[in-house]
């Protein structure tokens, strides 16, 4: 078990600079409000405003509301103000937003709404942005359809290697029945020879008969007359029947043969004909094989250009080490959200990229969550900044500042420091509220803020990369201990993790945290950067942690923790807060999603 005992408190280092820097940077992150046009001609600036819009490459359809009625103030705070999403549209048409607030302004809102409508859906304006995961879930789409297209490629190559065979032996048959037909025709000719010589004697008979009489009947009248008893002539009668007797014999013989001869030929050629009927078939077969076999060359052919392509979109996030398909070039976006019992669960904070875990007043905590590689459709509660967030976040570059304001010395602090405010005070239409009882009901989209951030081209950066990463199964720097999980008291709030094999399963006051998806929160990094805390110069029962100087850290990642320290120089809060270990060397971590908690000393317990 590893604790660490309490250090005598800090003066907060916004507290030794309050009031030394210029303001100037107040009209550069100022959003300058245009009172709503009296009249009917500013409907077509509206239109105007409204459609710069289709250039941004970040928005979705409610930017275009959210950055147009942000210059208008509904008459009377019962109206509700536009929501996110794909109903903001209808929602401030429908109240008169984009183009006043008057009555006849909202007739001609009202004509103008179905413009923007139609114009929206031809143009699919409505239609989200693809996301990584889209293209992730496209690239396995087009894997299976590469593997499928495989295997049927494999069984044409198996079905032509059979048809092609097959007419290799309708060939050979084919030329045998060629040959057969040609045989069976010789027979048929010796045949039809065979008949010639009987079928001649019985002509030669027959005209013997018509010109000298039947040669019968001629010696039955000879032998009666003679009355001789003589032989001959009956010799000569019973060979003339023999002869023809004989004749019309072979003759039917002949005939028969012939007809014989015949009907194998029929067979012959009916067996050809079949062969050829067959061989038609193959040769159609394979040329609907090849065919196909082409096609599916071809489609293979872009299913892996396709593939290839979408792979060589992909980037490593910054903050997260994950595997993204989408652009890292857009700025950090820190948002403040609420952490108490009524505020729980939180929308949007398994996406985040870092959450930071700070204490506050009597011992509660906020979340300072950091988003860039996803883009959730709705984060909160979202809740007020403290003075120690401008040196925490400072690191990320610039980066967008979403809160629920602040006192005046937080806000003028604000405009001081190197982050960019996107809060309620300053784009209030890119809120909303829910059922939830206040203050715990107020949510923002991130996509909208990133949106408007680039139409009016804050001053945000692209953030640096704060964690340096590892494969799984590298060897990992620094002494390393196995660890179940840790336990963390900040005083009416504790927290505990515990290793489930793939994270770190988070629990809060003894209750699972999660999403209002009811996802338990299993960051794969738990960082436990031991924070010392002075007093906020903006309140004096509000703590600050301080964030520059150097800390005890543990390092809670892959079911193991590496003990080492947190270091940033008091001078260089732009830069990102290093974890080391003993002798130095940065600890590296496995890509995912990162909590830091920041209890003081003393507060957090090893497992």
């Amino acid at each position: 078990m590893a604790t660490a005992g309490p250090r005598p408190a800090k003066k907060s280092p916004s507290a030794e600079r309050s009031g030394t820097r210029a303001s100037s940077s107040s009209v550069r992150h100022g959003v300058k409000l245009i009172q709503p046009w009296p009249s009917l001609r500013h409907s077509r600036r509206c239109i105007a405003t409204t459609t710069r819009w289709w250039s941004s490459r970040w928005n979705p359809m409610s930017v275009m509301v959210m950055a147009t009625a942000r210059r208008y103030r509904p008459p009377s705070p019962s109206w509700p103000r536009p929501d996110t999403g794909r109903h903001g549209l209808v929602q401030a048409l429908r109240y008169g937003y984009l183009c006043g607030t008057s009555s006849s302004m909202r007739q001609t809102t009202t004509s103008l709404s179905l413009t923007l409508l139609t114009l929206a859906v031809l143009t699919g304006v409505l239609a989200a942005t693809p996301a990584s995961g889209q293209v992730e879930a496209e690239i396995e789409t087009l894997e299976v359809r590469r593997d499928e297209i495989g295997i049927e490629l494999g069984q044409i190559d198996t079905d032509l290697a059979l048809t092609e065979a097959e007419l290799e032996v309708l060939d050979r048959e084919r030329v045998t029945a060629e040959v057969q037909i040609e045989l069976t025709a010789d027979d048929l000719e010796r045949a039809v020879d065979s008949r010639r010589e009987p079928a001649s004697t019985r002509v030669a008979i027959a005209l013997v008969g018509f010109t000298q009489g039947d040669p019968r009947e001629n010696a039955l009248l000879d032998e009666v007359l003679a009355l001789q008893g003589s032989d001959e002539n009956t010799r000569a009668r019973v060979l003339y029947t023999a002869a023809i007797d004989d004749a019309q014999t072979r003759l039917e013989r002949a005939e028969e043969s012939i007809r014989d001869v015949a009907r194998r030929l029929d067979d012959d050629r009916a067996l050809l004909a079949d062969v050829i009927g067959r061989q038609q078939t193959a040769e159609q077969l394979r040329g609907e094989l090849g065919q196909r076999r082409t096609d599916l060359t071809l489609e293979l052919e872009e299913t892996i250009g396709r593939i290839e392509h979408l792979r060589s979109l992909k980037e490593t996030a910054l903050l997260t080490g994950l595997t993204t398909f989408d652009a890292q070039t857009r700025p950090a976006l820190a948002i403040k959200i609420d952490n108490v019992s009524a505020a729980r669960p939180q929308a949007g904070i398994n996406q985040a990229d870092i959450v930071y875990v700070e204490e506050v007043e009597a011992g509660l905590t906020r979340l300072a969550a950091v988003f860039h590689s996803t883009t959730p459709e709705q984060v909160g509660p979202v809740r007020s900044m403290r003075t120690g967030d401008f040196d925490l976040l400072g690191q990320f570059n610039s980066p967008l500042f979403s809160n629920s304001g602040g006192n005046r010395v937080t806000r003028q602090l604000l405009l001081e420091s190197t982050l960019v405010d996107v809060g309620v005070n300053r784009v209030s239409n890119l809120y909303f509220r829910t059922s939830r009882r206040a203050p715990h009901n107020l949510f923002t989209n991130p996509g909208n803020i990133w949106s408007v951030a680039q139409t009016e081209a804050l001053p945000a950066g692209l953030p640096i990369a704060i964690f340096q990463f590892r494969n799984p199964g590298d060897p990992i720097t620094g002494t390393v201990s196995p660890a179940t999980g840790v336990d963390i008291d900040y005083g009416q709030t504790t927290v505990s993790y515990d290793w489930n094999g793939t994270g770190w399963n988070r629990t809060q006051d003894g209750s699972p945290t999660v999403d209002t998806d009811g996802i338990r929160t299993s960051p794969t990094t738990v960082v436990v950067q031991i924070t010392e805390y002075g007093i906020s110069p903006a309140n004096e029962r509000s703590p600050e942690a301080i964030t520059t100087g150097q800390g005890e850290a543990w390092i809670l990642t892959d079911g193991q923790v590496t003990k080492g320290f947190w270091r940033r120089a008091d001078d260089a809060t732009d830069q990102p807060i290093e974890y080391v270990d003993a002798q130095g060397n940065v600890i590296e971590i496995l890509p995912g999603r990162t909590w830091i908690e920041m209890p003081r000393e003393g507060g957090s317990v090893l497992r």
